[in-house]
């Protein structure tokens, strides 16, 4: 038993040098602080594209538009009532006026879902009443690029892509 009790009291040292690390030293390690700096995408800022796919036309519409809230519109309850999982509603304006002989409207109401990881749904809200129509039940959204696919008539396809920013 004594030489128990000598052999654990001798693996600790009493006094001597103990050898550490220099603290200033960078030892690669990552120090988790709640902060990153990854990037990440501004989901306030639509900037885009929807093209418009005939037989034989496919052209561009650009799109470029903002989050609204109820701070900076007074209609956004009554539309975020019709749409209440949409995370984002947005404002949007197009252009140009024509696209592959097809009159364009200026501007936009859109509503996004971002559902399942990689998943979104997205939106069109009719400008005269609060009204949602689903467009695309299954876009994709990688984080950064939101993409969706819709028919608007028998004779008119949509591909959409919304290119978010990097938030500052």
């Amino acid at each position: 038993m004594l030489s128990l009790i000598i052999m654990l009291s001798g693996c600790t040292p009493t006094t001597g040098e103990v050898e550490t690390k220099d603290q200033g030293q960078d030892t690669g390690a990552v120090v988790e602080t709640g902060e990153t700096d990854e990037p990440v995408a501004d989901l306030t800022i639509w900037s885009g594209e929807r093209v418009f796919v005939t037989d034989d036309c496919e052209e561009p519409a650009i799109e470029e538009g903002h989050e609204l809230t109820a701070e900076n519109w007074d209609y956004y309850q009554d539309y975020h009532d019709t749409c209440p999982n949409c995370d984002y509603i947005y404002y949007v304006d197009v252009g140009p006026e024509t696209v592959c002989g097809y009159p364009v409207t200026q501007v936009r109401y859109r509503g996004v879902d971002f559902t399942d990881e990689g998943k979104a749904i997205v939106y069109n809200f009719s400008t005269n009443s609060p009204s949602a129509e689903v467009l695309d039940p299954d876009a994709s959204f990688d984080g950064w690029t939101l993409t969706y696919e819709y028919d608007h008539n028998s004779s008119l396809g949509m591909r959409g892509t919304v290119n978010y920013p990097e938030a500052e």
